[in-house]
């Protein structure tokens, strides 16, 4: 795409002017559902502890250190939605300077501009409530190291980003098949060993409940992706007998194409395609969000600041569509106006899902274009995976 010759400082300027609209909406909002929900159980976090919280809460499926977190911000806040809400709030914000940075250092000002304007990203960690935003950069971040050959700060990367939500782990083997070499292996092994360290005490404890909790979670059944086709076409009489059973199959166990999917893509990518770690992640993120068997709109933001990497004009299109997309759902479900919160009280209704499914046809656009590309090894990656800044090992200041 033709990038606008523009000065570094202006496009400075651009970028922070889309960092101050997240400031605002992290000061003057309250979010969703995640925002109240986040305020009813973080008090019996503080008093209760977390293990008695996971045995008590199916509602809580975040990892230890962040639940913990959420127990101390209510405390901090003096039982106010307000405070604690912009105490959360923090760690999406936090992960959203990371992604900035390293989307200013590693791809260019053009792409930490327009990564600092795209819809989802402002919405996700600006209103929403939630920490997504964190772990998707702490994956931009995993994959840059990587492909400059840090494998044990990759490594740890990836375990941080799976202490903020489990969500990270679905791409955590890419980067042990991916290992070239056996020291490379146990590099990243070992990086991730600390990452269960946090888990290690409630699993001894209650590990039953930990799995209940959080590995057998399962997302929002919404309108959105496979999900929204498969339950479109139990409505054709024609088709019943059939879409009824798949869909149900889907729902429960879905989530094993996907593991299948993510698993296959790192084997053909060490043996065949050689594919960078940064559009291995992308590739499977992606994969994620099309073949997902439950849905939340702060998922979309999962490959926002990995697209802006691999294939900037992609990431722009993403971004923009599901940005729209979960504006719209906020604004749908908004039952106060000040401060600003919504509340998700049924599936996302027609038409708004129709955006929906476009943003979701980029992804399937997306796959399809680096997915043929790779097998007939033809090489698609952008110039920002080839130069010295993401290929050199030492020049990080």
């Amino acid at each position: 795409m033709k990038i606008p010759n523009l000065s570094r400082r202006t496009w400075l300027m651009v970028g922070f002017a889309g960092v101050a609209i997240r400031l605002l909406l992290w000061w003057f909002t309250i979010g969703t559902n995640d925002a109240t929900e986040g305020f009813r159980l973080a008090p019996i976090v503080y008093s209760e502890g977390i293990l008695q919280t996971y045995q008590d809460e199916l509602e809580v499926n975040q990892p230890p250190a962040i639940c913990i977190y959420g127990g101390q911000a209510w405390d901090w806040s003096g039982d106010n939605l307000m405070i604690f809400v912009r105490l959360m709030k923090l760690w999406g914000l936090a992960g959203e300077a990371l992604a900035l940075w390293a989307l200013w250092r590693f791809a260019g000002p053009h792409a930490f501009a327009a990564y600092a304007w795209l819809p989802a990203a402002i919405l996700v960690s600006g209103f929403h409530c939630n920490i997504d935003c964190l772990y998707a950069a702490l994956l931009l971040v995993s994959a840059i190291a990587f492909d400059r050959r840090k494998y044990f700060l990759s490594g740890l990367l990836m375990a941080a980003a799976c202490n903020v939500k489990l969500l990270p782990a679905l791409l955590a083997p890419l980067l042990l098949i991916g290992a070239p070499n056996r020291r490379a292996f146990l590099r990243i092994a070992a990086a991730l060993a600390i990452g269960v360290l946090p888990f290690v005490p409630i699993a001894i404890a209650a590990g039953p409940v930990m799995f209940r909790n959080l590995v057998a979670y399962n997302s929002n059944l919404e309108n959105w992706g496979m999900l929204l086709l498969l339950r479109r076409l139990t409505l054709i009489s024609s088709l019943h007998a059939f879409a009824v059973p798949a869909f149900n199959w889907f729902r429960a166990d879905g989530r094993y194409i996907v593991v299948a999917g993510v698993l296959g893509l790192g084997l053909l990518s060490r043996l065949r395609w050689r594919l960078p770690m940064a559009e291995q992640l992308a590739i499977g993120g992606a994969l994620f969000l099309v073949l997902a068997p439950g849905f939340g709109v702060q998922y979309v933001v999962l490959v926002a600041p990995l697209l802006c990497l691999v294939d900037l004009r992609m990431g722009i299109v993403w971004g923009w569509i599901s940005g729209v997309f979960i504006g719209w759902v906020y604004w749908i479900f908004m039952v106060q106006y000040w401060p600003p919160w919504s509340t998700f009280y049924s599936v996302i209704p027609y038409p708004v899902w129709l955006v929906g499914l476009a943003a979701w046809g980029t992804l399937v656009l997306f796959l399809w274009q680096r997915l043929s590309a790779a097998w007939s090894r033809e090489s698609l990656s952008p110039p920002t995976l080839q130069t010295p800044a993401l290929m050199m090992d030492n020049d990080i200041p």
